[in-house]
């Protein structure tokens, strides 16, 4: 029985592994791979989820290379940040209890899977509060930005870490006008992608 719950626990590992191999917050390439898996990880076991408010209370603004030498300072308003916040939780809510998922529960549990996710850093193309125009024309950019981001997967009762990815992901993927409507999109779009990949893991990992 041993050796069946070790190779059943390596191929558990192995789908969310390849759930996150290939891109943790969008559906294309990324370097926000597997920092680190815990080895036989019964994710069976795991039914509901904890998942914490979206930690952006240290997100650094960064400025892209071809803004170094602007003199007028790069800072996102509260409102943008607690924006951003709801817009993360709304999309973790609607994927992954959709059609018989999985349950959002605000207690830990021994079927509860704790998942936080930290914003560490904002690399927008533009200057936030700068308008959609520059020197009397319309900007169009690849995506809205760049965004730094940590991933922590823990069991919710005994606080061990799991799993853990670090990295970087651009936020778009298509060349259109910087304007709220489309860098909204964007966002949105990111947090639902990273949302459906777990789901899509846990699915497998339930025989969905």
């Amino acid at each position: 029985m041993k050796s069946v719950f070790v190779n059943r626990g390596k191929l558990l590992i192995g789908l969310f592994v390849m759930l996150f191999s290939t891109s943790v917050l969008a559906e294309s390439k990324s370097s926000l791979d597997p920092t680190w898996v815990k080895e036989d990880v019964n994710w069976s076991k795991y039914t509901k989820f904890l998942v914490h408010p979206l930690e952006i209370d240290r997100v650094a603004v960064l400025r892209p290379p071809w803004a170094e030498d602007d003199p007028k300072e790069w800072t996102l308003e509260i409102e943008d940040l607690q924006a951003i916040q709801a817009m993360f939780r709304d999309a973790m809510k609607e994927v992954l209890t959709a059609d018989g998922g999985y349950p959002l529960v605000y207690a830990p549990g021994d079927d509860v899977l704790e998942v936080e996710v930290e914003i560490l850093a904002i690399m927008p193309w533009i200057r936030p509060g700068s308008g959609n125009t520059k020197d009397g024309m319309q900007v169009t950019t690849l995506g809205t930005g760049e965004i730094t981001a940590s991933v922590e997967m823990r069991d919710s009762e005994s606080r061990e870490l799991l799993l853990m990815i670090a990295g970087e992901k651009a936020v778009g993927e298509e060349y259109k006008e910087f304007t709220l409507q489309n860098n909204v999109a964007n966002v949105t779009n990111m947090f639902t992608s990273f949302a459906k990949r777990l789901r899509n893991a846990m699915d497998e990992v339930h025989g969905k």
